[in-house]
């Protein structure tokens, strides 16, 4: 009887023992658990933007739209920088011009629309003073001659520079003296001009017109 009691002694110690083992296992367990940060508190980490393929089709199709846009025109004439340029399509004669360092002096404006949408392959071609040329209507100059008097009290900067030696500033200068003192009343006038010699009212006197 005696030996029944110290195996169930025995049997209970070991019983209390390995019951405190499961609780402090358990124990440390939960507490590790209640240390885990929540799913929703864990930072997320910056991804690489990923580009759809409906990002890229729109891209390439910008591309192609403007490639579509691109043409090359060839400017010839009286500008300062002749050649090909490459511009964009509903650009306009006068932008061609302008890229290509703008009329020089001897040309003859009225030979080209400057108004007029450029085309892809387009040749634009700037006469000179006294040359013929073909205007936009297919006629030549010769049905509107450039030796035709022009109206010295009237003409703007651009019909003005058609007069041989009249560029851009000279135009000008002419235009402020007729603002501040009145319009022109003869060749000799003209003398009080900056830029504006005998020589040069020589060579206007059957090109122009005081009224």
């Amino acid at each position: 009887m005696e030996k029944i009691k110290q195996h169930l002694t025995w049997f209970i110690g070991a019983g209390c023992i390995l019951f405190l083992l499961i609780s402090l296992s358990l124990f440390n367990y939960f507490k590790s658990e209640s240390n885990m940060p929540i799913t929703s508190q864990i930072p997320i980490q910056d991804q690489p933007e990923i580009k759809s393929s409906d990002t890229e089709g729109d891209k390439n199709q910008r591309q192609i739209t403007n490639e579509k846009n691109i043409i090359m025109i060839d400017v010839q004439g009286s500008v300062k920088k002749p050649g090909v340029y490459q511009m964009k399509s509903g650009d306009r004669v006068i932008h061609a011009i302008q890229k290509a360092g703008g009329f020089l002096e001897e040309a003859e404006i009225r030979s080209v629309n400057q108004a007029l949408k450029i085309s892809d392959e387009m040749v634009i071609y700037v006469a000179s003073k006294g040359e013929e040329y073909e205007n936009q209507e297919g006629g030549s100059n010769s049905d509107h001659p450039v030796s035709e008097k022009i109206n010295i009290n009237s003409a703007d900067q651009s019909i003005l520079q058609t007069l041989n030696g009249v560029g851009p500033a000279k135009a000008e200068s002419i235009i402020a003296y007729r603002e501040e003192h009145g319009p022109f009343s003869s060749l000799d006038q003209l003398l009080e001009v900056k830029g504006i010699g005998e020589k040069t009212i020589e060579e206007w006197k059957d090109k122009i017109s005081f009224e």
